[in-house]
């Protein structure tokens, strides 16, 4: 764990947060547990069957409940066998909320 903490080289606070968030890209669509968020971007865990690489670009629909999703554009910065990482287009609260 140490070193990929040492590896790390995002610049904004990550805070662990409890939601979930749909991910788009083209025709496909996954929902995930968000891990952490910040004003860059987030962490979710990787979903089952999850197909996507690094450079996709996803529209993320963020959720706590039923209800109105926040959609935010992101592209895929990295990926491992258990975690997905987003680099949001814009920089955005904690958590995404609507304009």
């Amino acid at each position: 764990m140490e070193d990929y903490v040492a590896s790390e080289r995002r610049s904004n606070i990550r805070v662990p947060y409890a939601m979930q968030v749909m991910i788009l890209c083209g025709d496909l669509a996954w929902v995930a547990d968000i891990l952490d968020l910040s004003e860059g971007g987030c962490g979710a865990f990787r979903p089952k069957g999850c197909v996507l690489r690094e450079g996709n670009v996803a529209r993320l629909l963020f959720f706590e409940t039923t209800g109105q999703a926040v959609a935010v554009s992101a592209r895929i910065a990295r990926i491992t066998e258990r975690h997905l990482g987003f680099e949001y287009h814009e920089t955005q609260t904690i958590p995404p909320t609507l304009p």
